[in-house]
């Protein structure tokens, strides 16, 4: 029999699975056809295509790792395999961060006026690498990800409920002595990337905006002005998003036993909802995403 805490986790894999697998594969839709109109993507476009593909990959292969998790026997084989999948999601959830974490760099560069010396040949180069740079830090995180499987170890553990009654609790436990490096690789390095970027575009943005309300006078309506506020809004919910899947993370490895029932509900809620914020994200901060879906008679708006 199941724990009600299991039961409330295996809720939002159902009600996010057709959301993040829409959303996702919308954004994916409008890209493809952007695609055949103007054979090319730029910096952006490119990222967000790929943060989207990596949604709808995690959200089907998170789903099935909940399914194999609470309803396959114990045997060592459905161990294995378990093991596998974790780790996989594992990787698309860093490959995911150090994905946004350059979409948050390239947008920096564009925003923030410095003339430092290190920061022009940054700008200069950023949009003509951009492509090897992402394989990079996609390669590297699969090569720092491929001792995982012999460092996470699932056993199954009997819990009381409060009317006395047994029941077999799947958990995984990490080897301590891996976590901290793989950790600060795979996800604190990125956040950090994506807190430091994302920090000084909107302080750019917020200092453009203070200048166009100081001398307009009719600030309110100005186009400008709103689609300022709105790429600082976008920015703030990114940057929370990315806290609140780095902090589940965290606690996940390298807590898996400490963390009570309810944090254990509120960080597995986090992982099973992020392909499906990401999206709603990307999808409110991007006119060529938010405006309705182009017709073969309407073009695509630009960003």
């Amino acid at each position: 029999m199941w724990l009600v805490s299991d039961i409330i986790r295996l809720v939002p894999v159902f009600f996010n699975l057709v959301p993040g697998v829409t959303l996702n594969s919308y954004i994916v839709a409008v890209y493809v056809r952007e695609w055949r109109r103007k054979k090319g993507f730029n910096v952006p476009d490119r990222i967000v295509l790929l943060l989207a593909l990596t949604g709808i990959v995690y959200q089907i292969t998170f789903t099935i790792e909940v399914l194999k998790f609470y309803f396959e026997s114990h045997s060592s084989p459905g161990k294995s395999l378990q093991i596998y999948i974790v780790v996989f999601n594992i990787f698309l959830m860093n490959g995911n961060l150090w994905n946004t974490a350059w979409l948050s760099l390239y947008y920096c560069l564009k925003l923030v006026k410095c003339s430092h010396r290190i920061f022009l040949p940054l700008q200069r180069r950023l949009s003509s690498s951009i492509t090897q740079i992402l394989i990079v830090s996609l390669v590297g995180l699969f090569f720092i990800s491929l001792p995982l499987p012999w460092t996470l170890h699932l056993h199954y553990k009997i819990i009381k409920d409060p009317s006395g009654m047994n029941h077999t609790h799947p958990v995984i436990d990490m080897d301590v002595r891996y976590v901290p490096l793989y950790m600060v690789l795979g996800s604190l390095l990125p956040f950090l990337l994506i807190f430091l970027c994302i920090g000084l575009s909107v302080r750019s943005l917020l200092s453009h905006v203070h200048q166009i309300r100081h001398h307009s006078s009719q600030f309110s309506s100005s186009p400008q002005l709103e689609g300022h506020l709105r790429a600082v809004r976008t920015m703030i919910l990114q940057v929370c998003l990315c806290l609140a899947l780095y902090l589940t993370l965290y606690d996940d490895l390298l807590f898996p036993i400490e963390i009570g029932t309810v944090a254990k509900v509120v960080s597995f809620t986090i992982i099973t909802c992020y392909p499906s914020f990401q999206a709603a994200i990307s999808i409110q901060g991007n006119p060529k995403l938010r405006n309705r879906p182009p017709t073969r008679d309407t073009p695509i708006c630009s960003t």
